[in-house]
């Protein structure tokens, strides 16, 4: 693990105030980190930083990621805060500077929902469109991203076509060429994943919002689970909207969602909730941050979770997570009934891996590694485990799928592809 992005215990404490235990905790997190020598594994004092028992392999931080000790803390301190009738205030300056930095992007840009769903949501409602006008998504898009459009298109009489993906596409150019190709005069928006979530594929964003800048169509993009996952310019790609949920691989907690907005959109958009400020076009896109009374405790352990990225490293966990991910290839390649559904090439996939097997349904699989005993030979050999999985049951794919990330260990792996390969068997 590379020492770039690791914080020392002054960087944390600077600017959140030596009294905050999750602050004082992470920075010691942080410390242990750049004490290991060049060499020795990292990965053992990383997963210390979870709650996770001994006993759970959890491989579906593509629906929700694991939080760390410091963001559980951080929330608990901020809501006992609030219990205490000392409230802090929003870090709200402080969260668009870190994210900026992150992803590369003008932090003015940023509002902060509950989730990718209801980011998504607000652009879907906040768009002018009239009867007739053409939505152009793909058919693997997670509900979260689609039913918006869904309901749009049925309130205001739209056309919502969902494009089938080529399977496996042969490179990027023949996916923008799909939507190039089905493009009509009364297109006006184009909403598509950045990651899959059936399968991990990368869609080509960059080239997509660019075609979309050159015929004057809305991009949007659910980026539900690149934040976290991999390294990306958000800048050069520059969508309309890109909306994510760092609940996933930024492993913050539940109810974090955030959305950016081109300059544009931070005056044109419309508001879906309406609160003081809402048509305060000075305020740009923080107006869509006015929602009334709500939880901000959330908002502590999103910083506290992008703290903890910070302190291991951008790089380092995207490297880990492409190792973990190979793992499971090398491990389910050659099983004989097992066909993998995801990209092998890490140019064009991230985090995920989708199978299915000949033999057994998906969905009977997860409910047999839900509780198991490793067998003989393995790592773990002995140990009853239970052992999280996703199965991507929409479109009718029944495929199983496994996301796992830095607090998974290369053991953990190796057991879980030896349990398939004992039920294909």
């Amino acid at each position: 693990m590379p020492h770039d992005g690791l914080l020392s215990r002054r960087g944390f404490v600077a600017g959140l105030g030596a009294t905050l235990a999750w602050a004082q905790d992470l920075s010691a997190f942080a410390d242990r980190l750049n004490a290991v020598r060049a060499g020795q594994d990292r990965w053992p004092i990383v997963r210390e930083a979870f709650l996770i028992p001994k006993d759970r392999i959890y491989l579906n931080v593509g629906t929700l990621g694991a939080q760390p000790r410091a963001v559980v803390s951080a929330v608990i301190e901020h809501t006992r805060a609030v219990a205490e009738t000392f409230p802090p205030a929003p870090a709200w300056d402080t969260l668009k500077e870190s994210l900026g930095a992150l992803l590369n992007v003008d932090g003015a840009g940023f509002v902060f929902p509950r989730n990718t769903t209801e980011a998504m949501s607000f652009v879907a409602n906040g768009l002018e469109l009239s009867a007739g006008d053409e939505i152009l998504t793909t058919n693997h898009e997670h509900i979260g991203g689609l039913c918006c459009w869904q309901l749009v298109a049925r309130r205001y009489g739209l056309a919502l076509r969902q494009l089938p993906l080529p399977d496996p596409p042969g490179d990027a150019e023949q996916v923008v060429d799909l939507f190039r190709r089905a493009f009509t005069p009364r297109t006006r928006v184009v909403s598509v994943s950045h990651v899959n979530f059936t399968n991990g594929l990368v869609m080509p964003i960059r080239e997509i919002a660019s075609l979309c800048r050159s015929r004057g169509i809305v991009s949007v993009i659910d980026g539900a689970h690149p934040p976290g996952l991999m390294r990306f310019d958000l800048s050069a790609a520059l969508p309309d909207f890109y909306a994510s949920s760092p609940h996933k691989w930024l492993l913050a907690p539940q109810g974090t969602g955030l959305l950016w907005m081109g300059e544009e959109w931070r005056t044109r958009l419309w508001p879906t909730l309406a609160s003081g400020g809402w048509d305060d076009l000075s305020l740009g896109a923080h107006r869509f941050n006015h929602m009334g009374t709500f939880d901000e405790s959330r908002l502590a352990g999103f910083l506290a979770a992008l703290r903890f990225h910070e302190a291991i490293g951008p790089e380092a966990i995207e490297l880990r997570i492409r190792e973990l991910r190979r793992r499971i290839l090398d491990g389910l390649s050659g099983i004989s009934g097992v066909h993998v559904m995801s990209p092998h090439g890490d140019e064009h996939a991230a985090g995920m891996v989708a199978f299915r097997m000949a033999s057994l349904a998906a969905l009977e699989l997860q409910s047999r590694l839900s509780e198991i005993t490793a067998p003989p030979g393995t790592p773990l050999a002995g140990q009853r485990l239970r052992i999280r999985t996703r199965v991507v049951s929409e479109y009718g794919l029944g495929w199983m799928r496994l996301s796992p990330h830095i607090y998974n260990s290369m053991e953990e792996i190796d057991t879980v592809s030896a349990v398939v390969r004992g039920f294909a068997g």
